[in-house]
C-alpha cells in the first residue's frame, strides 16, 4: 500500500479515537464530573496504536517522494482535519454535556419540589389543638419550607430556558411554571407565619392568643386566593 495512503489512514484513525475522548471527556467536564469509562481507555489504546507508526511512515514517504510542496499540503492538510475533527468534538460534547446537566438538575429539582411541598402540607394538615402545639409545628417545618423556597426559584429560572430548547413541551412546562409562580406566593405567607409563631413562641398565653388572631390569621386566609398545588 502506498505510503501515503497508510498515512492518512492512520491520521483517520487517531483522529477518530481522539476525538471520542475529547466529546468524552467534554461531556464529563460539562457534568462537573470525569469517568473512565471502557469505550474510552479502547479509543485511547487505539490512537496509540495509530500514533507509533507515524513517524516511520512519513520518513518513507520523505525518502520516496522529493515532492517537498506535496508533503507539506498532505500534513498541514491532516494537522488542520485532525484538529477541527477534535475540537469539534469537544464543542458538541460539551454542548451536549450542559444540555444533560441542566436537563438533570431541573428534573432532581421537580421531584424535590413535589417532595418537600408534599411534607409541608402533611405537617401543615396536622396542626390541630392549642397555639403552643401549632408554634412547634411551624417550627419543625422552618427549613424544609427554606429549602422549598430555594427549589422554587432555581426552577423559575430553570423552567423558562427549558421551554426555549423544547418548545414542544411548552403547555405542560408553561404550566408547571405557572404552578411554581403560585407556590412561591403561598410559601412568601407561610414564611411569614412561620415568623409569627417565632415572635410568639416565648410570650404569655394571653400574648399569643390576641396576637395570632391580629397577625398570624390573617396570612392563611390570603393563601385562599391562591390554588394549592397537587403534590
Amino acid at each position: 500500500m502506498p505510503p501515503y495512503a497508510v498515512f492518512v489512514g492512520l491520521v483517520l484513525g487517531l483522529s477518530l479515537c481522539l476525538a471520542l475522548l475529547a466529546f468524552n471527556t467534554a461531556d464529563d467536564v460539562a457534568h462537573g464530573y470525569l469517568h473512565i469509562f471502557p469505550v474510552a481507555i479502547i479509543a485511547a489504546v487505539l490512537a496509540a496504536g495509530f500514533m507509533i507508526p507515524v513517524p516511520s511512515i512519513w520518513n518513507k514517504i520523505e525518502s520516496r517522494d522529493q515532492n517537498a510542496s506535496v508533503q507539506r499540503r498532505v500534513l498541514v492538510l491532516s494537522i488542520v482535519f485532525l484538529l477541527l475533527f477534535v475540537g469539534l468534538s469537544a464543542v458538541a460534547g460539551e454542548a451536549i454535556g450542559a444540555m444533560g446537566k441542566e436537563a438533570g438538575q431541573l428534573l432532581a429539582d421537580s421531584a424535590e419540589r413535589l417532595s418537600l411541598g408534599k411534607g409541608i402540607v402533611q405537617v401543615r394538615g396536622s396542626m390541630r389543638g392549642s397555639i403552643p402545639s401549632q408554634i412547634a409545628a411551624y417550627k419543625e417545618i422552618g427549613p424544609a419550607v427554606e429549602r422549598f423556597d430555594v427549589v422554587l426559584h432555581r426552577l423559575e429560572i430553570e423552567l423558562p430556558i427549558y421551554d426555549k430548547k423544547f418548545p414542544a413541551r411548552h403547555s405542560s412546562t408553561s404550566a408547571t411554571l405557572r404552578w411554581v409562580k403560585t407556590d412561591l406566593r403561598r410559601n412568601d405567607l407561610l414564611k411569614q407565619e412561620i415568623q409569627v409563631a417565632a415572635d410568639l413562641e416565648f410570650s404569655s398565653a394571653a400574648t399569643q392568643e390576641q396576637l395570632w388572631k391580629e397577625r398570624k390569621q390573617p396570612l392563611p386566609d390570603a393563601e385562599e386566593e391562591f390554588a394549592p398545588s397537587k403534590y
